[in-house]
């Protein structure tokens, strides 16, 4: 969330104070401390720059900010965010705020690609937001990025080792808005709710009134609890009977207890670890156990950790067969890609790849249209949609393919340029894809496709693809659109430059009704998109 700030005293970066970047983590603690004092930057914000103020980090948990206005005359407002709402830092023209300000000449003459940067943050309405800067020089820009990755790796091993007390403790300040130390039942219900707790509002405020032993009461005659009440009062929300049934189930001092040796049976035979010895135990009850050694505690800790995982251990990457043909799989797929809202108005954005990928799709949708300036454009097809630039997509696409797996990414793409910008598209799918395009042999047709591993870090593209007049490939699929516009229009011919069908290594095919025969005549590769009422007419 944003919150209005206060600016601390006047200070400035200076040049001598900040060396060459070195990946060390003292390196980073001197940059925030420099964000301490401010950093000179300007802020974009539809396609205008601010005029020049600090961004600096307040306590290393705010970013603090001015926001843009729409007049000049009306100052600057100071806006913070939390550290634990930025999702990355990005470098250089990497969202649509700044591709969109990059197309104007103005934008251009006044700062460079390399001056620019954005913060992501997690938003309620939207996908992601950013904060888009552009800094005075390129040492202030990476004292800003490099503070911010520190903090957001630093927040990250926080939460590897999450300290339970603490984070009540911060939500009981959150929650106490009049700041008086102790908590109505009105504020612990809304915390209750804003933590997504699902429980009835009688059993909270019976669980409310037992936790208040102190009896303390308002003017009004309403029960608070302070600080030490709240925490027990948690400590109630939260027990687990089952748990101590488990701690006694394994025990063997008949106890809600467990020894190293018991803890090392339950780890191997119930949780199905192996190769759990006695020094790797004590290292887990070491890093689990309270300060206060309650046991209860310590166990369900243990639970919410990977050794509590209900997945198999040794399952949470990748384990299986990867040397089948492509074919053989199930593959993680996006629909409409491009699109973060509404299907008929809204706004195409890089944004949709990106998080599409960060979550493992392997397969993403381009609708590519006749563009502006001589270059395709993405967009959705007779809907109020704005677009994104071919390039501008990819190289999103590139940045972050291969993040979480390295196995191929499928780009379906529906086709809807003319033969002068289908050539701009061919040249902007190698000058960014390049060689990690996988280009389709000639005896595909016939042959299975390579395996997940033999792909590993390609690209295959999935659409239409020019026929031959003999072989397999004489059955491709021609018709441009699946769905015409118009009921009774029947789907036309496109024009198809050879070296843009050069690149697609996953044709697209038309099934009939007998599928059978499809399968001896259609090519091996081919890829047919089918309706749920075409898969329930076969």
């Amino acid at each position: 969330m944003e919150h209005d700030g206060e600016q601390p005293s006047n200070g400035v970066v200076r040049e001598h104070e900040l060396q060459q970047p070195q990946q060390h983590e003292e390196d980073f603690a001197k940059c925030v401390e420099l964000c301490s004092e401010g950093v000179t930057v300007r802020r974009m914000k539809r396609s205008r720059l601010s005029a020049p103020h600090r961004v600096f980090i307040k306590d290393g948990r705010w970013l603090c900010y001015r926001s843009c206005v729409l007049w000049k005359f009306v100052p600057m407002r100071l806006k913070s965010v939390e550290v634990d709402n930025i999702l990355e830092v990005r470098s250089g023209f990497s969202t649509d705020n700044l591709h969109n300000a990059a197309t104007q000449y103005a934008f251009r003459e006044q700062t460079s690609e390399e001056m620019c940067f954005s913060v992501i943050l997690t938003h309620r309405r939207f996908l992601h937001k950013s904060l888009d800067f552009v800094a005075d020089d390129s040492r202030s820009k990476r004292i800003v990025i490099n503070a911010l990755q520190y903090l957001i790796e630093k927040k990250n091993k926080e939460r590897m080792h999450f300290d339970e007390r603490r984070w009540l403790i911060e939500n009981f300040h959150k929650a106490d808005i009049n700041n008086n130390g102790r908590l109505s039942f009105n504020e612990v219900w809304k915390l209750l709710k804003r933590l997504n707790l699902q429980i009835s509002e009688e059993y909270a405020m019976a669980m409310f009134m037992d936790a208040n032993t102190k009896k303390t009461e308002t003017s009004n005659g309403d029960g608070v609890l302070d600080q030490d009440e709240f925490l027990a009062f948690f400590e109630r929300l939260t027990h687990r009977p089952e748990l101590e049934h488990a701690l006694r189930l394994f025990s063997s001092i008949d106890d809600a207890a467990l020894t190293v040796n018991d803890l090392r049976d339950f780890l191997i035979k119930e949780q199905q670890f192996a190769e759990i010895d006695e020094k790797k135990v004590e290292s887990i009850i070491e890093t689990y156990e309270t300060p206060n050694h309650d046991n209860r505690k310590g166990f369900r800790r243990l639970l919410q950790s990977r050794f509590g995982n209900i997945m198999k251990p040794g399952h949470e990457s990748i384990f299986h067969d990867m040397d089948q043909p492509l074919s053989h799989y199930y593959i993680n797929s996006s629909h409409n890609t491009y699109l973060t809202g509404l299907q008929m108005k809204g706004e195409a954005t890089v944004e949709g790849y990106i998080s599409a990928l960060k979550k493992g799709a392997r397969l993403l949708e381009l609708d590519i249209f006749d563009g502006d300036h001589g270059e395709p454009c993405i967009t959705h097809k007779r809907t109020l949609i704005t677009s994104i630039t071919l390039r501008n997509a990819l190289k999103a696409i590139d940045q972050y393919a291969f993040i979480t797996n390295p196995y191929p990414v499928i780009l379906t793409i529906e086709n809807h340029v003319g033969l002068p910008q289908q050539k701009a598209m061919v040249r902007i799918f190698n000058e960014v894809l390049g060689d990690k395009i996988y280009i389709r042999p000639e005896n595909a047709a016939i042959a299975p496709l390579p395996s997940p591993n033999a792909l590993k870090r390609k690209y295959l593209l999935r659409g239409k693809k020019l026929s031959s007049e003999t072989g397999r490939d004489r059955q491709l699929d021609q018709d441009d659109d699946e769905h015409p516009e118009h009921p009774r229009e029947k789907p036309r011919k496109i024009q198809l430059l050879p070296d843009f069908s050069r690149l697609i290594s996953l044709p697209s095919v038309k099934l009939s009704s007998n599928i059978y025969q499809d399968i001896k005549e259609h090519p091996m590769d081919g890829s047919p998109s089918l309706s749920e009422t075409k898969v329930q007419s076969l």
